[in-house]
C-alpha cells in the first residue's frame, strides 16, 4: 500500500533524510578541510644564526642562578669542589657548624679585571675576584674561558694557586698570571676602584 502525503504537508521518506544529512556533512568537510585551507606554497626558510653571546658571560636561559653554591650556573660562585662526605640528615640531630667566620664574612666575588693572552690567539678572559678577610693583602681569583659553555678555570700566580684558602696577592695592572686549561701566559689589567664621589651629608 502506498503511502499518502495529506494536503498542505510536505512528506519526506526516511532515506531521502538520511541521504540530506550524510550531504550536509560532506559540505562541512570539503569548506573546512579544502576551501578553508590556505594555499601552501614551497617558501624557502633562511635561518639566520646570531651569535650575540658574551664572551664573559653565556646567554644561560632562565635557568640562570645567583645562589652562591651552585658553581654551574652562577658565574660569581668560585669553581669549588663540594666535599661532603656525610649526608646533611646523618650524625647529630641539632647539626655540627662548621665553616663559621670568626673574623668577619667573606665578600662576594665580583669581576675586577680582564686578562690578555700573552701568546697565540687573542684571547680575553674576565678576572673575578675577592680580598681574604684574614689578609688583605691576598685575594682570592678565578677566570672563565671564553667559550659559550664559561667554564671556570682556576688561576696561578707565581706558581701559586690563586683559588686556594690562602689566595695569592692582589693582582697589579701588568702582572703575568698563568691560567690553567689554557696553559698559557695572561697579562692582567685591573678596573679602576670606586671610590665615594662626594658625602651629602657634611
Amino acid at each position: 500500500m502506498a503511502k499518502i502525503c495529506p494536503p498542505g504537508f510536505i512528506c519526506i521518506e526516511n532515506m531521502t533524510i538520511i541521504f540530506l544529512i550524510l550531504v550536509l556533512i560532506l559540505a562541512v568537510v570539503v569548506y573546512y578541510y579544502i576551501i578553508n585551507k590556505e594555499p601552501t606554497t614551497n617558501k624557502e626558510v633562511v635561518v639566520i644564526k646570531e651569535n650575540n653571546s658574551s664572551s664573559f658571560f653565556p646567554k644561560m636561559n632562565s635557568i640562570f642562578s645567583m645562589d652562591t653554591r651552585n658553581t654551574l650556573m652562577n658565574p660569581f660562585a668560585p669553581p669549588l669542589k663540594d666535599g661532603h662526605f656525610h649526608p646533611r640528615n646523618m650524625g647529630d640531630p641539632r647539626g655540627i657548624p662548621i665553616n663559621i667566620n670568626t673574623r668577619g664574612f667573606d665578600s662576594n666575588y665580583n669581576q675586577t679585571g680582564i686578562l690578555t693572552r700573552l701568546n697565540g690567539d687573542e684571547t680575553i678572559l674576565p678576572v673575578m675576584g675577592r680580598p681574604l678577610y684574614s689578609n688583605r693583602s691576598k685575594w682570592q681569583y678565578y677566570t672563565m674561558s671564553d667559550k659559550s659553555n664559561a667554564i671556570k678555570l682556576p688561576m696561578s700566580k707565581n706558581g701559586r694557586s690563586c683559588t686556594s684558602e690562602y689566595g695569592c696577592d692582589e693582582l697589579m695592572n701588568g702582572d703575568t698570571v698563568y691560567v690553567e686549561g689554557y696553559k698559557d701566559a695572561f697579562k692582567v689589567t685591573i678596573y679602576e676602584n670606586s671610590s665615594p664621589q662626594y658625602i651629602p651629608y657634611l
